[in-house]
């Protein structure tokens, strides 16, 4: 070989590596992005995600670290609702936006470019992650400020000492869904059949505690819980029968029906919010 020709293979091969690093990387499972590998989450564990969200139409579903945009993408193929997904990484942003054109939904899903920790979730009706227990403690403090009835849904990894609501297993995986409760903290005067008394509440999370006040007298509450704008409580009858309380927040008023233990003797209720 002429040794000019030498000279020029040698300068090609060496120039491969320069030319390979100017590429774009190739997507890959367990890809590292800035805050985690990129694991997709599988499409049945998509699915009964956002079936526990009960995600409709009426929806709009905000995907935190949403990599290749699976859970928007199904929530409106499947589900009519509308999608946003925001992951950080370059080439999983561009994939995403290529399924959404390929599954036809381009039009009811947004791919944006972003750090999950910066996205705005004013708008957010459903909240999907899969992201690792770090970024769910960063974020935990956020989500329990949501628009109550907002639902969240998590695949593997939950809130911590906020319990969930409901739990899921599929395919061996994990899944989680919470609903932002509303403030229902403090005291209120509920009205029944003619009969009045105060309700003392406290909450932390979605779970509540207090104690009922009539003439002087108190009773604890038992099997008090909050779900979105839904609230139940048992409380005591004037001759203490027990009464099982459910209502909603209805703006400063909550508003119900009650039955007897047996389900049976049912009574309308409603509650204003009294100063301490």
């Amino acid at each position: 070989m002429q040794p000019l020709l030498r000279f020029a293979l040698a300068m090609a091969l060496l120039a491969v590596p320069s030319l390979a690093h100017l590429a774009p990387p190739p997507l890959a499972f367990g890809q590292q992005s800035k805050d985690a590998p990129w694991v997709p989450t599988p499409e049945r564990m998509v699915h009964r995600m956002l079936q526990m969200a009960e995600t409709t139409k009426a929806d709009l579903v905000v995907d935190l670290g949403a990599g290749d945009g699976r859970i928007p993408i199904h929530a409106a193929k499947h589900f009519g609702a509308r999608g946003i997904g925001v992951e950080l990484e370059e080439n999983l942003v561009l994939l995403a936006r290529e399924g959404a054109r390929r599954e036809g939904v381009a039009d009811r899903v947004r791919i944006i470019r972003q750090d999950l920790f910066e996205a705005d979730l004013s708008a957010a009706t459903v909240i999907a992650l899969y992201v690792g227990p770090g970024a769910m403690g960063r974020l935990k403090p956020r989500l329990a400020q949501l628009v109550p009835g907002t639902r969240i849904v998590s695949h593997q990894f939950d809130l911590g000492d906020w319990e969930a609501d409901e739990k899921i297993e599929v395919e061996g995986r994990r899944g989680y869904l919470w609903v932002v409760p509303a403030a229902v903290d403090g005291a209120w005067v509920v009205a029944v059949a003619g009969d009045e008394f105060r309700l003392h509440l406290a909450r932390r999370y979605q779970k509540l505690s207090g104690f009922s006040e009539r003439g002087g007298r108190t009773a604890p509450l038992v099997g008090a819980r909050m779900r979105g704008m839904e609230i139940r409580f048992n409380a005591t009858d004037p001759d203490g029968t027990p009464r099982n309380y459910v209502g909603r927040m209805q703006g400063d008023r909550l508003v119900g029906e009650s039955h007897d233990r047996a389900g049976a003797n049912p009574m309308a209720w409603g509650a204003i919010r009294r100063a301490n």
